[in-house]
């Protein structure tokens, strides 16, 4: 079995959240849940194309100093423009308090923040 091809839950497998560079992996079990319930409520796929970025990854994409994704809080996942606006209120019913919308890139950033 290939590394970190270990099933997660229904949908998602560890992988599709590792970082693109270095294969190291985070992600906070809410975040999985929210994932779940999305892909429960909008009945399609979810194609996640960024979810834990270590810090040298995260600065190559140009991405937040204090990013979600260097925690394991966020994934990006495929969305087209069409789509966003219900999928992003979906995404808020699910549990994500951080949506943002790429849509000429065709693809949702959505993060979670745990409480306490």
């Amino acid at each position: 079995m290939p590394i970190n091809d270990i099933r997660l839950s229904s949908h998602f497998k560890l992988k599709e959240f590792q970082c693109r560079c270095c294969g190291a992996v985070k992600i906070h079990p809410m975040l999985l849940e929210a994932l779940e319930r999305l892909r429960e409520l909008w009945g399609n796929p979810i194609v996640i194309t960024s979810g834990y970025r270590c810090a040298d990854h995260n600065r190559e994409v140009g991405g937040a100093k204090e990013s979600r994704h260097t925690k394991g809080f966020a994934a990006d996942v495929v969305c087209a423009a069409s789509d966003q606006g219900h999928v992003s209120k979906l995404a808020r019913e699910a549990g994500f308090d951080q949506v943002i919308l790429y849509d000429v890139r065709n693809f949702i950033h959505l993060g979670i923040w745990p409480k306490g």
